[in-house]
């Protein structure tokens, strides 16, 4: 097995983080446990959580299959680009944090709270 040179594994491990980031965060918006997910997929649930952790690269057929388990086209895993994010891992935390509480709200509440935040969203 050939060692990537060392920006290219730091790369590769901010990528797999930020793939992570958004797994959980949508497993999470969504309400979904960590076992509903991995059911779907065929996995056990530690796979998945050293997936969302971005302890793991994920497979690309495994990749199509989460999106599926999240009902998400596999574009939105990916996003527009891995690059330039920005995002820190701080804003990536709180993020996540949200979701998580969004996940448990009832649909009308996961409504008004989504309202209330494109409303915050705007300039």
């Amino acid at each position: 097995m050939t060692r990537l040179p060392k920006p290219a594994a730091a790369a590769e491990a901010r990528h797999n983080r930020l793939l992570g980031h958004r797994l959980a965060l949508l497993r999470s918006a969504r309400g979904l446990r960590l076992a509903e997910v991995a059911e779907v997929v065929g996995v056990g649930l530690q796979l998945i959580q050293r997936y969302e952790s971005g302890e793991m690269a994920v497979p690309f057929g495994r990749l199509v299959r989460l999106a599926e388990a999240l009902d998400v086209p596999l574009a939105t895993l990916l996003g527009d680009s891995f690059e330039g994010s920005g995002r820190g891992d701080d804003e990536a935390t709180a993020v996540l944090q949200i979701a998580r509480i969004a996940g448990r709200l009832p649909p009308a509440k996961r409504a008004a709270l989504a309202a209330m935040a494109r409303e915050l969203g705007r300039p």
